[in-house]
């Protein structure tokens, strides 16, 4: 029974993923000013339009709902995060 290099390499690249988020989602919780400078560095958006539907339905506003909560949805995502985590270490640990 030596190491399993697959199950390492998932377990790593799992807790590198899931670590970041968990990490991003502190900054987030309290540091606000600091998460809103790593996101206009980084220029990323999720929802990059506007427009959600044919209707034309503006879907800014979970964003403004997201930056003005982030106290409550930031624990809530910290704790998503580290439970994913464990379940994932839990499918590696199964296969």
């Amino acid at each position: 029974m030596g190491i399993d290099i697959f199950s390492l390499l998932l377990s790593l690249i799992a807790f590198i993923i899931y670590g970041s988020i968990c990490m991003i989602s502190v900054v987030f919780t309290f540091s606000l000013d600091t998460y809103i400078k790593i996101h206009d560095l980084l220029n990323f958006d999720i929802f990059s339009s506007p427009i959600l539907s044919p209707v034309e339905r503006s879907i800014d506003w979970f964003d403004t709902w997201a930056m003005r909560n982030n106290v409550i949805l930031g624990p809530i995502l910290i704790t998503l995060s580290i439970i994913d985590l464990k379940l994932f270490f839990d499918i590696i640990r199964s296969i």
